[in-house]
């Protein structure tokens, strides 16, 4: 009576016997892969919190440039949502602030009340330009009054001819995305996704005290 609960010896008892070692050194390496799978996470986050100092951008998303490394803005001619033209003349001889944009792009909204912030507190120190790609014209202004942008927007019909311009500096493939321009026009800061207004107004500040 006391044995009725073993197993009997043998062919079943030896393969009893390997399921259970199968089955403890399964769970052996999982807890080893778990361990590595938090000790990456944990690699990846003091990563990601020593990028991300400075102006609060990670350095992936936010360059500046020195003025041997600039681009050099070309020539362009478009038409604005409005209907007036505009060149890349009117870039050059002061700071500028260039944003592509959408008023289908989430991201869009939210940075927009920040690039009006800083629009509004540069005034006429700063030239702010938006270019608005893969839209239509009515959504664009809609985009425009609700959010009280105060600067000229380039027809999304014209958004390609402006952004060649930027010598990919500028794609409409990243949206939204902005680049400071200095006063000879060139490439000073490019910042890709939503910047908010102190990271914006830092780089400015920064491409009004560089040397020619």
């Amino acid at each position: 009576m006391g044995g009725a609960g073993r197993l009997p010896a043998g062919p079943h008892r030896r393969l009893a016997g390997a399921a259970v070692n199968r089955w403890g050194r399964a769970v052996v390496l999982l807890a080893v892969l778990g361990v590595l799978v938090s000790a990456v996470a944990l690699a990846l986050a003091l990563r990601q919190a020593e990028d991300g100092g400075g102006r609060g951008q990670s350095t992936d998303l936010v360059q500046q440039f020195l003025p041997e490394e600039r681009r050099v803005l070309g020539d362009f001619s478009v038409e604005l949502l409005d209907g007036r033209r505009f060149d890349q003349s009117d870039l050059i001889g002061t700071v500028s602030v260039v944003n592509v944009w959408g008023s289908w792009c989430g991201p869009c909204r939210t940075e927009a009340p920040d690039l009006v912030r800083v629009a509004r507190r540069l005034g006429d120190r700063v030239n702010f330009l938006g270019i608005n790609v893969r839209d239509n014209p009515a959504s664009a202004q809609a985009f425009e009054r609700s959010f009280e942008i105060p600067y000229p927007s380039v027809h999304p019909d014209d958004a390609g001819t402006a952004i060649l311009a930027f010598d990919g500096a500028l794609t409409a493939a990243a949206v939204p995305s902005t680049v400071v321009l200095d006063e000879q026009g060139r490439v000073a800061a490019r910042v890709v996704g939503p910047v908010d207004a102190a990271t914006l107004r830092g780089l400015v500040l920064d491409a009004l005290g560089a040397p020619s």
